[in-house]
């Protein structure tokens, strides 16, 4: 059986965030909602639009021309909240949804 992967708060942030305003699907359990992403790494996002989400949430998101992503829910402030995603973007996917937006 394949463990959880563990998370480790390292006070910051370990990759560079990007700008990236786009619309994408968000689905935890039954719920789905639209939702903005403010900014983006290879290592997680921003994200806005969602509410009633706690930290360490598991949830999915759904970018443009790709399969769900899982992430976990870092941080929550009011209505955005921070995500780490489960298995890091690649460079190359990570440039190419950039191109997109």
């Amino acid at each position: 059986m394949e463990s959880a992967p563990s998370f480790q708060n390292t006070g910051g942030r370990r990759g560079e965030r990007l700008q990236y305003g786009a619309e994408v699907q968000f689905r935890s359990g039954t719920r789905r909602a639209n939702v903005c992403l403010r900014n983006i790494s290879k290592f997680g996002a921003r994200v806005s639009g969602v509410f009633l989400v706690h930290n360490d949430d598991r949830f999915f998101i759904k970018l443009q021309g790709m399969e769900s992503i899982e992430a976990r829910v870092a941080w929550v402030e009011e209505f955005e909240f921070g995500c780490e995603f489960i298995r890091p973007l690649s460079d190359v996917i990570l440039e190419d949804l950039l191109k997109r937006d």
